[in-house]
């Protein structure tokens, strides 16, 4: 029997959120290679795929966030590519033979573990190193420890994909004594409390006493109060700017966090144009 290849695929909006990335990363390196005190600016991508992604509406293959950051005209010192699934991790692996010339490590497992045990390590303040990581999880697999751990280091900002359709479906719901125990300990370890039903439910009395409903919000509105989480740990953070599906449907919300007011600066005006103008 003949098996069909596993393949990436992404909608629309997907190829949307890369372009962005793009534009982010092409000026992060433009900045840092220019700085005589960095001695190396290197970049993380934590959900990497294959690299080779096809679109869902027009079936054609596109270049996912690993290619889009080894394309770069001005390349980053080093690339660090975690991927927990093994036909992705083969897939990543064909990477290091098309570009040679870049310094290429690639991390099977989950991203959580890696960050925190085999990358950040090598990437102390006194380092003179930066990076910049992109962080798509498909939906909570990030946890907030791993978030917490990136900030503390002070060379690491993220881009962020907050995955509003994901919780949205996966977690909340009206009652939240209905979710399941098992979900609720994922949402503690994403959202970095059990208390998280403080920012997203309001208490209202009822015949039967008071009730925890959940808050009316909108999917950017959404976002920002996880913006106001990372504001906790992260000197600056952008605004959320939200990506929807062809239904309008919120999907994510992509935010930078950082300790640099400059690439925060930088981050902000892309988001905010492609809020505007849609590129």
């Amino acid at each position: 029997m003949n098996h069909k290849p596993k393949e990436d695929t992404i909608g629309s909006w997907s190829v949307q959120k890369l372009k962005l990335l793009e534009k982010y990363l092409a000026a992060y390196v433009k900045v840092l290679a220019r700085q005589d005190w960095c001695r190396g600016y290197e970049y993380i991508d934590a959900f990497a795929g294959t690299g080779k992604p096809k679109t869902k509406d027009e079936e054609k293959y596109v270049d996912g966030s690993p290619r889009i950051a080894l394309d770069l005209g001005m390349p980053f010192t080093k690339y660090h590519f975690v991927e927990q699934s093994d036909w992705r991790v083969k897939e990543l692996e064909k990477l290091k033979l098309e570009f040679e010339d870049r310094n290429i490590e690639i991390y099977p497992g989950d991203c959580n573990e890696v960050l925190r045990e085999k990358i950040l390590p090598g990437l102390p303040y006194g380092s003179n190193k930066r990076a910049i990581a992109f962080l798509d999880p498909f939906g909570m697999e990030l946890q907030w420890k791993t978030m917490k751990d990136i900030a503390n280091v002070e060379t690491v900002e993220i881009i962020l994909n907050f995955p509003t359709m994901a919780i949205n479906r996966e977690i909340l719901r009206r009652n939240p004594e209905k979710i399941p125990e098992s979900k609720k300990q994922k949402m503690s370890q994403f959202w970095g409390t059990e208390n998280w039903t403080v920012d997203l439910y309001d208490e209202e009395q009822t015949l039967f006493g008071p009730e925890l409903v959940r808050k009316k919000q909108t999917g950017k509105e959404f976002g920002l109060v996880f913006k106001n989480r990372l504001s906790q740990i992260f000197k600056h953070c952008t605004s959320p700017v939200l990506m929807t599906n062809s239904n309008s449907a919120p999907l994510y919300c992509i935010m930078f966090a950082g300790h640099n007011a400059t690439g925060a600066k930088i981050a902000d005006q892309i988001l905010k144009k492609y809020e505007k103008t849609g590129t």
